[in-house]
Parts: C-alpha cells; sequence; structure tokens
C-alpha cells in the first residue's frame, strides 16, 4: 500500500535536491522532502538523468511518495542525553 495519495503527495515541499558525484562523473541525485505528513523524507534517485529539470525532479517524486516501493516508515530516533559538571554551572569563565 502507497503511503501517500496523489494529494497528499502534491502538497508536499521540495525542501532540497542535489546532485551526487563519485570521481568527478554524476552518479545520482539525493532529493529530500518535506511530507504532508509532517515528516522529512529522502529519497537517493539513480534513474534522473544528470540534466533532469525541476518538473522531472517533482514528478519523480510524487512518484516516490505515492508508490509503495519507495517508502520507509521512518524510525523514531533514541534520544538521551546526561548532564556533565553540573556542580560548576554558574562559574565564571576566567
Amino acid at each position: 500500500m502507497a503511503h501517500f495519495t496523489e494529494a497528499q503527495a502534491v502538497s508536499s515541499s521540495l525542501s532540497s535536491c542535489h546532485k551526487e558525484f563519485v570521481d568527478g562523473d554524476f552518479s545520482y541525485w539525493v532529493l529530500r522532502v518535506s511530507g504532508s505528513d509532517g515528516q522529512h523524507h529522502q529519497f537517493v534517485d539513480h534513474q534522473l538523468a544528470e540534466d533532469a529539470s525541476i518538473s522531472d525532479i517533482k514528478a519523480r517524486l510524487v512518484g516516490h511518495l505515492t508508490g509503495s516501493e519507495f517508502y520507509v516508515a521512518p524510525t523514531p530516533p533514541v534520544i538521551s542525553g546526561s548532564v556533565h559538571y553540573e556542580s560548576s554551572a554558574g562559574s565564571k569563565l576566567g
């Protein structure tokens, strides 16, 4: 099952698109989208041509978002932290 309907996909926003090169030769596009679901999505596309237009990129992203084979459910990060040198808080730096 697809993650996005077409209406949801077209209301998502392009965040960035980068060309990646290996040894000076074009290799693939890295496409980032701010999804209408509130999540950020990244796609690595080896099929888009080096000279792809913005229309080509947007159409491809709609395909990625509506195609189930491209969607990978995001894994929420596990964030932890710890306090260090708490007794020194507020002390002068000099």
